[in-house]
C-alpha cells in the first residue's frame, strides 16, 4: 500500500504526518496477515537472553500435530530472536525446552512448567499442539519462561467453526452469505491447488484450540458430495489434520434426488438409506478422520424430512446411522420456523412468534435422537440479534446432545464497516444459568455435558474469515474470532482479559489498553443506534446492513401506541415462560427485565417511564445520538494512536471508523425520524423535526430494489476503501 500522508474521512480530509517524516517514528508496516501470531523481534536484552535459552529443543512423541507444534515453535523463536532452533535427541541433556506427550493428561489438555527447563506436555499430539500455542501466547504477552506454570483442558469437547461460503458465487448473497469483507478463501474450482493460506488458517484455528471446521454454507448445494469434489476435500483435510482440525461439510438433504438420481429423499426409503451409506463410505475411504455433516433442513425453503411427513428425528437418523460406523457426527440445525405448529403450541399468539418455533419444533423429541446427533441451536431464538437473550431451548432438552451456535460473521452488526466486538455478549450467554430444566448449571456446562444428566455436545460459530489480506475485512474483527476461541476453551475468562490479550498480541504493549477499551465499549454503542433495548430487526430484509424500520413494523412490534414484542406468558406469545422459573419471572416484569432486552419481551407505550425517569421514546432518541457520539469518540481515540501503530494498519482502522460514523449517522437519523413519525412525540432537545427533509434517503423496501441498492453501495465503498489485488484480496 502506498501512503500519501492524507487520511480521507467522512467529515473531511485531515493532514497526516508525511511518510518520510514518520520513517523513524512509525513501526514497519504490517498488513494484518499474521493476526495474533506475529512473533515480533524482542529487543529487551534480558527477555532476549531468556528466549535464547529456548532455542535448544527436545521432543518425545510424533505424529502430524507434534510436528506442527515443533514447526510453530521454530517459527516463533526465529521471529523473537532471529536465530534458528536446534533440535536435540529426545534423551539429550541441555535442552532449554522439552516437548512431551503424556498420556496421563486429558487428551486435548496440556501442562506447562519450568523446572530448570521449560516443559510443554500434552495428553496427545493435539494437546501438545495446544500447549505449544499457549506457551507462545504467554511469551508474546511478555511472561518470563521461568514464571510459566499452567495446566488447562477444554471445557467443551467439540469446538467448531462453520463457514457460510458458497461453491458458486450467488448473484445476490456473494461468495460468502451476506459478508462483505472479501470473498471465500477456498478455491472451489480446484481445492487441490496448493495455497499457503489454508495452512496459515489452520494455524490460526489451532492457536485457539478449535478442532473442527465446516467449510461450506448451511444453505448447501448437492455438489459438495459429488465424487469430483473428493480429491479437493481430501487435500483440505490433509492440511487441517496437521493442525488438529477435523473437516466437516454442510449437505443438502435432497442430495439423493439432485445428485443420486433417486425419485425421493424420504429418510425411511431403503433406497435413500442405501445411497447415504454408500456416499458416506466413499467419503471416509478418502478421509478416514472426516468429522461429519452439518444439516439445515425444513427451514427457509430448504428441503427436509417434513417434505415426506417425517420428523426431524427420523430425518436425522438416516444420516446419523450412515456416519456412526466411521465415528462421524451429525450436526442437525434447529433454526426452523414458519411451519404450522398449531398442534404443539398452546395458542395462536405462540404459533405466530418466531422465537417459539425451534422450542416447540424440537423439545418433544428430547431423548429420541441417535447418540451421534448433535442438535445445533442458535445462541438466540430469533436470528442473532444484538443482545438477544440466550435460547430457551437449551433448558428444555437435557437428554439430547446440544451445540451452541454463535455468529462471528457480522451479519447484523455492521458487516465489515462497524466495530462491534461481541465478547461481552458471548460471555454472558455462555454463563447464563439454565437450571433447573437442564439439571442445573450454565449454558456452557449444558453443551459441555457437565450439567446434571446433560450429554456432551459442542460449540460452534459462523466464521468471519474471508480472503482479505487481514483475513476479516476489518482488521479489528479478528478480535471476534480470537474471543470465540478463547471463550470456547474457557468460558469463565473475563471478556476484558480477552480483549487485552488480543490487543497486546496484535499491536504490542503500548497501544493495548487503548485498543482494548475501544473493543470493550463498541458492542453497546452499536446497539444504541441500531437495536435499542433489544428491539431488533430494524435492518433491510435482504442483506441486513442498511436501516429500514418502515418495513419492519410488524417484526419489531411497532405501532402508533408503542413498540416491542409482548413475549410474556400472561398476555403475549409465552416465550418468556419457556425459561426456568427464575428467569421467566425476571423477563416477565418490566421492573426487573434487563434493559438491553426490554423490548424483546415487552410491548410498551412510547411514554413508558424508564428507571432513570425518561420516557421510552426519549431514551430511544438519546440512545441513537449517544451511540453515534461514542463512535466519534472511538475515531478520536484511535487518532491518538498515530505513530504508535504502523501506518498501514493505523490508516486502515481509521478509515473504517470514519465510514462507521457515516453509517451510524444514517441509522440515527432514519430511526429517530421513524420513531417521530410513528409516535408523534418530539425530541425533548429539539434535535430534529418532520418539517426538515431527512439528510438520508429512506431505504426503499422490496427485494429487487434492496439488491440494487446493495450492489450500488458495495461499489461506492469499494472505491472508498481502496484497490483490489488481482486475486480479489483487499489491500486494507
Amino acid at each position: 500500500m502506498e501512503h500519501t500522508g492524507v487520511v480521507e474521512t467522512g467529515s473531511g480530509t485531515h493532514s497526516a504526518v508525511s511518510v518520510e517524516m514518520c520513517s523513524e517514528k512509525f513501526p514497519p508496516d504490517e498488513s494484518g496477515y499474521e493476526a495474533w501470531l506475529r512473533y515480533p523481534p524482542v529487543k529487551d536484552p534480558e527477555r532476549r537472553a531468556a528466549l535464547d535459552s529456548l532455542r535448544r529443543v527436545s521432543c518425545t512423541g510424533d505424529g502430524p500435530c507434534v510436528f506442527s507444534a515443533l514447526d510453530e515453535w521454530e517459527r516463533a523463536i526465529r521471529g523473537f530472536t532471529g536465530q534458528a532452533v536446534e533440535f536435540l535427541q529426545a534423551d539429550a541433556r541441555g535442552a532449554g525446552v522439552r516437548f512431551v506427550v503424556d498420556g496421563s493428561l486429558p487428551d486435548e489438555g496440556y501442562r506447562i512448567l519450568h523446572d530448570g527447563a521449560l516443559t510443554v506436555a500434552g495428553g496427545s499430539g493435539r494437546g501438545l499442539l495446544y500447549g505449544t500455542f499457549a506457551a507462545l501466547r504467554e511469551l508474546a504477552l511478555g511472561t518470563e519462561p521461568a514464571a510459566m506454570a499452567v495446566a488447562s483442558a477444554p471445557h467443551i469437547p467439540q469446538r467448531m467453526l462453520n463457514h457460510w461460503d458458497n461453491l458458486v458465487e450467488d448473484p445476490v448473497m456473494g461468495s460468502i452469505e451476506r459478508v462483505r469483507g472479501g470473498k471465500t478463501i477456498f478455491d472451489w474450482t480446484d481445492l487441490t491447488r496448493p495455497n499457503p493460506r489454508y495452512r496459515d488458517y489452520a494455524r490460526m484455528l489451532a492457536s485457539l484450540g478449535l478442532n473442527g471446521l465446516c467449510i461450506n454454507n448451511v444453505n448447501a448445494t448437492p455438489e459438495i458430495l459429488d465424487p469430483a469434489m473428493l480429491p479437493g476435500l481430501k487435500a483440505l483435510a490433509d492440511t487441517f489434520r496437521k493442525w488438529g482440525v477435523r473437516l466437516c461439510v454442510s449437505i443438502d438433504f435432497a442430495s439423493p434426488v439432485t445428485l443420486g438420481g433417486l425419485p425421493t429423499a424420504d429418510p425411511l426409503d431403503p433406497r435413500v438409506i442405501a445411497w447415504w451409506v454408500e456416499t458416506v463410505d466413499d467419503l471416509y475411504a478418502a478421509i478416514p478422520d472426516f468429522g461429519g455433516f452439518v444439516v439445515k433442513a425444513d427451514s427457509e425453503g430448504r428441503p427436509g424430512p417434513g417434505d415426506y411427513g417425517r420428523s426431524h428425528m427420523e430425518g436425522s437418523r438416516c444420516l446419523a446411522r450412515a456416519l456412526a460406523p466411521h465415528g462421524g457426527t451429525l450436526f442437525w440445525r434447529a433454526f426452523v420456523y414458519g411451519r404450522d405448529l398449531s398442534e404443539r403450541t398452546p395458542n395462536e399468539r405462540a404459533a405466530g412468534d418466531r422465537a417459539n418455533h425451534a422450542s416447540y419444533e424440537f423439545m418433544h423429541l428430547d431423548g429420541q435422537f441417535d447418540d451421534n446427533v448433535v442438535l445445533q441451536v442458535k445462541c438466540s431464538a430469533t436470528d442473532f440479534q444484538v443482545w438477544e437473550p440466550p435460547h430457551a431451548l437449551f433448558g428444555k432438552m437435557p437428554r439430547t446432545r446440544l451445540a451452541l451456535e454463535f455468529q462471528l460473521a457480522p451479519e447484523y452488526t455492521g458487516q465489515d464497516i462497524h466495530l462491534a466486538w461481541p465478547g461481552p455478549y458471548w460471555a454472558r450467554v455462555l454463563n447464563f444459568g439454565m437450571a433447573p430444566g437442564a439439571g442445573g448449571g450454565c449454558l456452557a456446562d449444558i453443551v459441555a455435558g457437565r450439567a446434571g444428566s446433560c450429554l456432551p455436545g459442542a460449540v460452534t460459530a459462523v466464521a468471519n474469515t474471508c480472503n482479505a489480506r487481514n483475513w476479516f475485512g476489518h482488521l479489528l474483527s479478528g478480535a471476534d474470532l480470537y474471543a470465540y476461541g478463547r471463550l470456547a476453551w474457557n468460558p469463565t475468562l473475563a471478556p476484558a482479559e480477552v480483549s487485552r490479550e488480543y490487543a497486546r498480541l496484535l499491536f504490542g504493549a503500548g497501544p493495548a489498553e487503548t485498543v482494548a477499551s475501544l473493543l470493550d465499549r463498541s458492542y453497546d454503542a452499536y446497539a444504541q443506534y441500531s437495536s435499542p433495548f433489544g428491539l431488533g430487526f430494524l435492518c433491510e430484509a435482504v442483506h441486513h446492513f442498511d436501516p429500514d424500520p418502515w418495513d419492519n413494523r410488524a417484526t419489531a412490534g411497532i405501532t402508533g401506541s408503542g413498540l416491542g414484542r409482548d413475549r410474556t406468558a400472561a398476555t403475549g406469545s409465552g416465550y418468556a415462560g419457556l425459561y426456568p422459573s427464575g428467569h421467566a419471572a425476571v423477563f416477565a416484569d418490566t421492573s426487573t427485565c434487563p434493559p438491553e432486552c426490554l423490548l424483546y419481551f415487552h410491548h410498551l407505550p412510547w411514554t413508558h417511564r424508564m428507571h432513570d425517569g425518561r420516557t421510552l421514546i426519549q431514551a430511544l432518541y438519546d440512545g441513537c445520538f449517544e451511540g453515534v457520539e461514542a463512535v466519534r469518540g472511538f475515531r478520536e481515540t484511535w487518532r491518538g494512536l498515530h505513530g504508535c501503530i504502523d501506518l498501514e494498519r493505523w490508516a486502515h482502522v481509521y478509515e473504517k471508523l470514519a465510514l462507521q460514523i457515516e453509517h451510524a449517522e444514517c441509522w440515527r437519523d432514519l430511526l429517530c425520524r421513524f420513531f417521530l413519525e410513528t409516535s408523534g412525540v418530539p425530541d425533548d432537545h429539539g434535535r430534529f423535526d418532520l418539517r426538515s427533509p431527512s439528510p438520508h434517503a429512506r431505504v426503499r423496501s422490496g427485494f429487487k430494489q434492496a439488491v440494487e441498492d446493495y450492489r450500488a453501495r458495495v461499489e461506492r465503498l469499494r472505491a472508498r476503501i481502496g484497490a483490489r489485488t488481482a486475486d480479489g484480496s483487499a489491500i486494507s
